[in-house]
């Protein structure tokens, strides 16, 4: 057995890289486990929210801080305005594409974004808006508080994610810092249909942390198995080049 071929420069250089990547499979392991923990910590308060009672929209709202009211079950009072209405695209419910259906609704007070539910692609383009119209009147709106994003852009009357700030210019009315994931009191016909609740499972990160550490066994241990027979393997007197 020759040991002294794996220990010139370019075979320890390839020792290097397979212990380097070694201690990255572990790192993206850990990775994956502290990601794990913050969605399970996550999970807790959103599940912790949602069991809480419906309160009134404008009493259960943080003004200052919207963050800290996401999740929680309101109930608000107010008028569908069919005319500010807009259309979240690429969504997706049960693999079918679609859109969200997203109205203002009219408060006595102020006024708030609800997002009414998901319309499939094929309604949505051949259909007419009486499929998924408005209540008439007042209505009571029962849904979970979500927060804004930043939008990237949209075309006509289609919108790439729910921004608070640019339908609060495009309609031209002061909105609240929250929008409502209508769970009851948005429909009237077939469609659009309610939302889901969030996922709350623990996703596929404990998974992929064993892959990982799968992973970096596999070289820890094939590794110098592979270099034993290169070693063992080597004809006498022969010279590494």
């Amino acid at each position: 057995m020759s040991v002294s071929r794996l220990l010139r420069p370019l075979w320890l250089l390839t020792h290097l890289l397979v212990v380097s990547a070694m201690f990255a499979m572990v790192g993206f392991g850990v990775w994956q486990l502290r990601r794990l923990d913050d969605r399970q910590a996550q999970n807790a308060v959103i599940e912790e929210r949602m069991a809480q009672p419906a309160g009134p929209l404008l009493d259960v709202v943080d003004l200052d801080d919207p963050e800290a009211s996401v999740h929680m079950t309101v109930h608000a009072p107010g008028t569908f305005d069919p005319g500010s209405e807009v259309y979240v695209a690429n969504r997706t419910l049960d693999g079918r594409p679609g859109v969200n259906v997203v109205t203002l609704l009219e408060l006595d007070s102020g006024a708030v974004v609800v997002d009414r539910g998901f319309l499939p692609r094929r309604a949505y383009l051949g259909g007419e808006d009486s499929y998924w119209a408005t209540p008439d009147g007042e209505v009571v709106v029962t849904g979970r508080l979500r927060t804004t994003r930043s939008s990237r852009g949209g075309l006509g009357d289609e919108v790439d994610v729910i921004d608070l700030t640019g339908l609060s210019e495009r309609w031209g009315v002061s909105l609240l810092p929250v929008y409502i994931e209508a769970t009851s009191g948005a429909v009237v016909a077939d469609y659009p249909l309610v939302p889901r609740p969030p996922d709350l499972t623990d996703g596929p990160h404990f998974g992929y942390a064993i892959q990982w550490f799968v992973f970096a066994l596999i070289a820890l241990i094939g590794y110098p198995l592979v270099m034993v027979r290169i070693a063992r393997d080597e004809p006498p007197g022969v010279e590494a080049s």
